[in-house]
């Protein structure tokens, strides 16, 4: 019955924002959302599967089918989301965001600097901030297998509500990087950046693709997604400590690497914060959890009795 819940709570949060999605994306871009249709066979291949498995009693494999299925409907729905944010007119905020990094006594472009002088240094930061889509995999999959189904599907509603509150936040406040103002040289990838979001604000047609939140500097969604997958297997023994490892290379490297400010770091941690509260109160949903029972104690004055009736009043939490 949790999968049942668990499908119809996915449904009903992914509907409007897909919603949201389509509305706002203009007619030229909805060419690039048939990209997306190429899915629909994986899709219905899953749905296949997660069926055979639940009438067979392959319980993991079902889950891990379920667990998949969400995922691909997710990733391009962030994927159309975020550059759906950078169209907003508000204007590019990166003088603000060095300034902030300033006040707090932070500066990117001294710490890629630093790691520029060590060349070990500036070759693990480039792969830590890389490990994302291994991360995702194994936030997705390792839980279940390790029987903590509720860690997985957990991750994957953190991470939309996470997208949700990155994007609102984007639209706010879009920048392009610390390369911009902090005058380093940027790499040939982070200098497509600025390119790509000149582009979504002049109205060209959005690159429909999974590297879409690569455009995204406040907050950090390498961060966000870093995070939630620490949260997702911390309470799985043999591999907390490695996913924290990797989780925490990532966040520095966010910034060794001079993709972001020190600011978008703390963005991306209060983010992720949020989503995790957010995440924890919509699984109670599918757990379908009842309000804890307060047993209070009356006076029976009407009747004159000494005793006490026991009447059970339900609060929640």
């Amino acid at each position: 019955m949790e999968n049942v819940r668990f499908n119809c709570l996915m449904a009903a949060i992914l509907t409007p924002i897909i919603a949201v999605d389509i509305v706002l994306a203009r007619p030229a871009d909805r060419g690039g959302i048939v990209h997306f249709a190429g899915m629909l066979p994986g899709l219905l291949l899953l749905i296949v599967i997660y069926y055979y498995c639940r009438w067979r009693g392959f319980e993991k494999l079902m889950n891990v089918s379920q667990s998949i299925f969400w995922a691909l409907i997710v990733i391009p729905v962030i994927s159309l989301l975020i550059p759906v944010a950078a169209r907003s007119p508000a204007p590019l905020v990166d003088d603000a965001l060095t300034k902030i990094d300033g006040a707090m006594g932070f500066h990117t472009v001294a710490v890629v600097r630093a790691v520029s002088h060590v060349p070990a240094l500036r070759l693990t930061s480039a792969i830590a901030y890389n490990l994302i889509p291994p991360l995702i995999v194994a936030s997705l999959l390792v839980p279940i297998f390790c029987g903590k189904t509720s860690a997985s599907r957990r991750y994957i509603a953190a991470v939309v509500v996470a997208a949700v509150i990155t994007s609102a936040l984007f639209a706010l406040w879009p920048a392009v990087g610390p390369w911009t103002t902090e005058g380093f040289a940027p790499t040939a990838e982070q200098a497509k950046t600025y390119t790509a979001l000149a582009s979504l604000k002049a109205g060209t047609p959005i690159p429909v693709n999974s590297k879409s939140s690569g455009i995204v500097a406040f907050p950090s969604f390498h961060v966000v997604l870093a995070v939630l997958s620490i949260v997702s297997m911390w309470r799985i023994r043999w591999a907390r400590w490695i996913v924290f490892t990797l989780g925490v290379m990532v966040c520095i490297s966010t910034v060794t690497t001079g993709w972001h400010y020190g600011i978008d770091v703390i963005g991306g941690l209060v983010a992720t914060c949020v989503s995790c509260v957010a995440a924890d109160n919509l699984m109670s949903v599918t757990r379908n959890e009842e309000p804890a029972t307060v047993t209070v104690l009356t006076s029976e004055e009407s009747t004159g009795s000494r005793g006490m009736a026991r009447t059970g009043l339900k609060f929640p939490g």
